[in-house]
């Protein structure tokens, strides 16, 4: 039987707010693991408190087969969930003990999880992103960046935390149209989340698009989801004022996002379950906003919700992203978790087209 061991982040109700935002609920925990257990699996599950903690419980643990790891990083160094460094370095940890690990790899984690390097990766590889700068309190006066940040990319700008998910920091304020507004808003995100980096991209007044996908080669796309109000995605409005429709295969913008997808997966190295975000110009233009290679995977969230317009049922599409991990390091699924998959191969479309590795883009 296939030993799971299950990294999590998890705090009471009460205190998911602020550097907590993105650990999970103890109901989510409960559900991804009934779910791992219902695909034949023996699973131990691990709230990764602290470094030590978690090296403690690998060392007595019996040894595990993969990680299917959902932590973002340690409870007691806040810090590392919402900086960019945790899910990095929860993997590097893993990696010394020579434990798989599901999801992208520690380096994919380090792009998708800082947006900057994200961007970076994306346009060297031709991919769209909207023109940004990046305003690090930690090089030089923040009022001179931001004067040179308007001057090469004008109003209105979205400022948004570099690091970090969940919409922590976004707002109805983080648009701003003039210059006062922009300096506000910087300083209100370095008062939350201390002296990090913030990115100041142009404002695209278009409508927003996420796309899921599970595996990588084969590589399955979900129904992409479009949100039909064009309001900021807020914390608050996730998931409880989205207005939606999902995109089949004979929508064309199906294929127009399942190209950009796949080719975001190719660049950034990811594998497993990722989730892109993209948003539109006022000529419907797609550009790509964030690539979140640690998705959520409670009841609520998108890349759930894209799994069941599939067919999907819950615990189908959790153990589905650990099939496609074993896979992934020449594991063998067990036959209760191959029973219970065997459905999805049949409901999900894996990408068609030739996918070959990317070149990097050179202007």
């Amino acid at each position: 039987m296939l030993r799971i061991l299950f990294l999590f982040n998890a705090v009471p109700a009460q205190e998911r707010r602020g550097p907590y935002s993105d650990c999970l609920s103890w109901e989510t925990v409960i559900n991804i693991y009934r779910a791992l257990l219902e695909g034949g699996s023996d699973v131990y599950p691990v709230n990764v408190r602290s470094r030590r903690q978690l090296e403690k419980s690998l060392s007595r643990l019996p040894a595990p087969h993969l990680a299917f790891v959902l932590a973002e990083g340690f409870l007691d160094e806040p810090h590392t969930l919402y900086d960019g460094s945790g899910a990095a370095q929860v993997r590097f940890l893993l990696q010394k003990y020579g434990i798989p690990a599901s999801h992208s790899p520690a380096e994919t984690m380090e792009i998708c999880r800082h947006k900057n390097l994200t961007y970076q990766v994306l346009q060297r590889h031709g991919l769209p992103v909207p023109p940004y700068k990046v305003i690090d309190p930690g090089r030089g006066l923040l009022r001179q960046q931001m004067e040179r940040a308007v001057a090469e990319l004008g109003f209105p700008l979205f400022v948004k935390p570099n690091g970090g998910g969940n919409s922590i920091g976004i707002s109805d304020a983080s648009v701003v149209f003039d210059f006062a507004r922009l300096e506000c808003q910087v300083k209100t995100l370095l008062e939350i989340l201390g002296k990090l980096p913030v990115l100041v991209e142009r404002y695209l007044p278009g409508q927003e698009f996420t796309v899921g996908l599970i595996g990588r080669s084969p590589c399955y796309i979900l129904p992409p989801i479009a949100f039909l109000s064009r309001k900021i995605r807020t914390s608050a409005i996730k998931g409880k004022q989205d207005v939606t429709e999902h995109i089949f295969p004979e929508d064309i913008r199906y294929q127009l996002l399942s190209d950009l997808a796949i080719k975001v997966l190719a660049a950034t190295g990811a594998r497993d379950a990722l989730r892109i975000d993209l948003r539109s110009d006022s000529e419907g233009g797609f550009y790509i906003i964030d690539v979140n290679g640690t998705p959520s995977l409670s009841p609520a969230a998108s890349l759930t919700a894209m799994a069941m317009a599939a067919g999907l049922r819950y615990s189908q599409f959790i153990n589905f992203i650990l099939y496609q991990s074993l896979l992934e390091y020449g594991l063998v699924p067990g036959v209760k978790l191959q029973d219970l998959v065997a459905p999805a191969l049949g409901l999900l479309h894996p990408y068609l087209r030739e996918t070959q590795p990317l070149q990097e883009f050179s202007a």
